[in-house]
């Protein structure tokens, strides 16, 4: 299915326009971006967006289309802020958004730009074609950067209650759209604290004086392998586990001639539905113990609410919103991808956690493993694919009787 030719917006030029209206997180400013988004909506002829924000510079953008009596309310959301270009060696300008034969390279090309530009180019079409139910977009502010202003600000504050929600997250793995992720991945974020007797390192050999700095070390390499239990798995998912990752931030020590005092390192816990927040955290305390040896002065706790713990969130295979998804990816791709877990986590998290949601946490272009790094890129037939999947599954949804008391919320 395709109405490609009809649309008064190209999706692969408005991709274009959005990856060359730069909305780098940090620093973090979407006004420009949102800009032309909402004058996008009027070439479309959609409504104006309602604009939600904590802060003037960080716009979250809400429409929503009454198509006609009856069927069902689908949500469609994408952020519009990008990771920044950081140190990466980027071999074209991350702004240019140069097209080499399928390939659109660009910071925000995948991640996600090209999957907003097919929401809006879909909400165009279905507009102008469908009579039944009720379609909303909600495209968010700071996302890559913990939500904070985006969709945790504005999850409680959305009047909509819609019957499923769908993210245009980038969830290609090997290929575009190969998966059809219906767990969004929780995260679980600590801070571990080793302290020792500050001295002057000339002295390290003296009995009894430690070096806060190696215990860490220890303790985040135990941690590595830290006994953090993996709920069962009702739906036969691909990709159901749980993830460690150490280290990924280090703090601490004055630098040559000091044993350092204190030193701090920053672990997280990607977590599956049904996941126990004590246990994790009693898991990773017991092997940094472990691992810095029982003489060690040391502490883990979770970091600062509301981000020391994200709840992975589920959508059951059988939901109407997932059957309806899978049976759209046939109809527009020939093929049923397998049902399976997204590594991240995503806006899923504040609208399953706030408000008991049923969401798709990433049905979008773009492969996961080329976000967040130099050469950014996404296809130019995926990017189109997007556009008529979206356009399939919003018809499709909408058009449905609602969907009772779907059971989508964090386990």
């Amino acid at each position: 299915m395709s109405t490609a030719g009809a649309d008064p917006v190209d999706v692969v030029e408005l991709t274009r326009l959005l990856v060359r209206t730069p909305s780098p997180n940090l620093p973090g400013d979407e006004r420009a971006v949102a800009g032309v988004v909402g004058e996008v909506l009027t070439t479309l002829g959609l409504p104006a967006p309602t604009v939600l924000a904590a802060r003037p510079e960080r716009p979250n953008l809400v429409v929503t289309l009454d198509l006609g009596p009856g069927g069902s309310h689908l949500v469609l959301s994408g952020h519009l802020d990008t990771k920044p270009v950081g140190d990466g060696r980027w071999s074209v300008d991350p702004w240019a958004a140069e097209v080499d034969g399928d390939r659109l390279v660009g910071l925000g090309a995948a991640d996600m730009k090209g999957g907003l530009a097919a929401v809006l180019v879909a909400a165009g079409r279905v507009a102008a074609s469908a009579r039944t139910g009720r379609l909303s977009l909600v495209l968010t502010a700071d996302e890559e950067n913990s939500s904070t202003l985006g969709a945790h600000h504005i999850a409680p504050l959305l009047d909509l209650d819609p019957d499923g929600v769908v993210i245009a997250e980038p969830g290609g793995i090997e290929t575009d759209f190969d998966r059809l992720h219906l767990v969004s991945r929780g995260l679980a974020r600590t801070l571990l604290t080793v302290r020792a007797d500050q001295g002057h390192s000339s002295l390290s050999g003296e009995a009894g004086l430690r070096n806060a700095g190696l215990e860490l070390a220890a303790a985040l390499v135990a941690q590595r392998d830290a006994d953090v239990a993996t709920p069962a798995d009702e739906d036969d998912l691909v990709g159901w586990q749980t993830t460690t990752n150490p280290a990924l931030r280090l703090e601490g020590g004055l630098g040559y001639g000091v044993l350092p005092g204190l030193v701090r390192a920053w672990t997280e816990v990607r977590t599956l539905p049904g996941a126990d927040r004590e246990q994790v955290l009693d898991a990773l305390t017991a092997a940094a113990r472990h691992g810095a040896g029982a003489d060690a002065d040391l502490a883990v706790e979770y970091d600062a609410a509301p981000h020391d713990w994200l709840p992975a969130t589920r959508v059951p295979r059988s939901s109407p919103l997932a059957t309806t998804a899978a049976d759209a990816l046939e109809r527009v791709l020939g093929s049923r991808p397998p049902a399976s877990v997204f590594p991240g986590t995503t806006d899923a998290t504040w609208f399953s956690a706030a408000r008991g949601w049923p969401v798709l946490p990433a049905l979008g272009p773009g492969l996961l493993r080329r976000a967040h790094r130099a050469d950014e890129e996404v296809s130019l037939r995926a990017v189109r694919a997007a556009a008529d999947l979206y356009t399939e599954l919003a018809t499709a949804f909408c058009s449905g009787p609602a969907p009772s008391a779907d059971p989508a919320g964090p386990t």
